[in-house]
């Protein structure tokens, strides 16, 4: 398999497709190997908000922390683990800006640790917290150049 259609498989993986970037807005879709169609998001706190379900439904990577709201209740928390989800194969789409493959390995001291590949690159780089992620992909997407000193992956 040619290294520029490698695919990165993690059970909690989560492939991002970042289509238009207006206004400081990011607009996109984001994948998951459980759903056949997209989860279409209108900005960086949206997607966030979608793959904390996501891990919430997986109940992977356990989260060390409960979550703290004012309100009683918080819609990320739907449990239930992975009963009744089909894994799927892993999804090939592409971003119109740029595509982006997450895997979180832990949910420690309320955000997120894991990896971001750039798959345009194929450049893999971690991170030690959600914003550090949002960061990493936002400097991929203003910039084009976030594979600098970055850890090639291997094809």
């Amino acid at each position: 398999m040619p290294a520029d259609q490698k695919r990165i498989f993690s059970p909690n993986a989560v492939t991002i497709c970042m289509d238009v970037v207006e206004g400081g807005r990011e607009k996109g879709r984001m994948y998951h190997n459980y759903r056949e169609t997209p989860v279409s998001f209108n900005s960086v706190w949206e997607l966030l908000g979608h793959m904390e379900a996501f891990y919430e439904t997986l109940q992977y990577p356990q989260a060390s922390m409960e979550y703290r709201s004012f309100a009683n209740k918080h819609s990320y928390r739907t449990g239930g683990g992975t009963e009744g989800l089909k894994q799927r194969e892993p999804v090939r789409e592409n971003g119109k800006r740029g595509t982006f493959v997450v895997r979180v390995q832990y949910r420690q001291n309320a955000t997120w640790q894991g990896q971001v590949t750039w798959t345009e690159r194929q450049v893999t780089k971690s991170f030690r917290s959600a914003l550090e992620m949002l960061k990493l992909i936002d400097s991929a997407l203003d910039e084009g150049e976030a594979g600098c000193g970055a850890e090639k992956t291997g094809g």
